[in-house]
């Protein structure tokens, strides 16, 4: 076990320098805490830190940047952080870049799922990311994006089963975390599926992609007549919508105005 009584202080540093904007810093001082007091201490550090800190300090990291942090949060901190993720999105932000909003929640999610080559820890982090209401319709936003891929597999899993699904048609970078989500763990890959799917009836109703209509679309009469053997997706737009308004009242505090804290010795002496 890590000596845990600098730990407060240490936690409390990284947290000012989050706040303030200074992720490069905050990271600093996460990877000068693994390096003095190794690993478990910075698993203890991100355990204890406000889950909604924790979001802004992974928000600033994704794929293409390495973070201590995304491989080393504990996979319930990250599944409690995951409610802050949408904090600063609004209606208009929401409405006009849908695209990019969902693309950042892929490249974060993606990014610390796939951080690791440990099948175990993927499998906690996605257990208890769905186990959550946020987590799940954040997922689902993902799949939003692909939701034909999503439906070749969701098809073959439910026809065939999960253990039989070894590779899809789909190169779609959402894939691999389909898959991955469906061999880990069956009751989240529901649970994905019928947020995406709210009307889904399994051997009853076929899933179908929402399509947003254009301008001088006409109804086809055999889809009319055949609604209700459709289940259609939740679009993009109204899966980011619901994760807004799942982002917990208790707001983020706010960077005191002064001078950016230093990284200071004194917390690791």
């Amino acid at each position: 076990m890590p000596d845990t009584k600098n730990l407060p202080a240490i936690q409390l540093q990284i947290t000012e320098l989050v706040l303030a904007g200074s992720a490069d810093h905050a990271e600093a001082a996460i990877n000068e805490t693994a390096e003095k007091f190794g690993d478990l201490a910075v698993v203890e550090v991100l355990n204890t830190m406000e889950p909604q800190v924790a979001s802004l300090h992974l928000s600033s990291y994704d794929g293409g940047k390495l973070s201590l942090a995304t491989l080393l949060i504990p996979a319930k901190a990250w599944a409690e952080s995951l409610a802050y993720f949408a904090a600063s999105w609004d209606d208009d932000k929401i409405e006009d870049e849908p695209e990019a909003l969902a693309e950042s929640l892929f490249a974060h999610i993606h990014g610390v799922i796939f951080s690791s080559d440990d099948v175990e820890r993927r499998a906690e982090l996605i257990h208890e990311a769905l186990s959550t209401d946020w987590g799940t319709t954040a997922f689902a936003v993902l799949f939003s994006t692909a939701t034909e891929e999503f439906i070749e597999i969701a098809n073959d899993i439910h026809n065939l089963g999960v253990s039989r699904i070894g590779h899809t048609t789909s190169d779609h970078d959402v894939t691999p975390l389909a898959l991955e989500i469906a061999h880990a763990d069956e009751e989240a890959w529901g649970r994905v599926v019928f947020e995406l799917f709210p009307d889904w009836v399994p051997s009853e109703t076929q899933l179908k992609a929402w399509r947003e209509p254009s301008e001088g679309d006409e109804e086809d009469e055999d889809d009319e007549d055949r609604g209700h053997e459709f289940a259609i997706s939740r679009s993009t737009k109204q899966l980011l919508q619901r994760l807004r308004k799942q982002v917990p009242s208790k707001s983020l505090s706010t960077a005191k105005k002064g001078r950016r804290p230093s990284l200071g010795d004194d917390i690791f002496s």
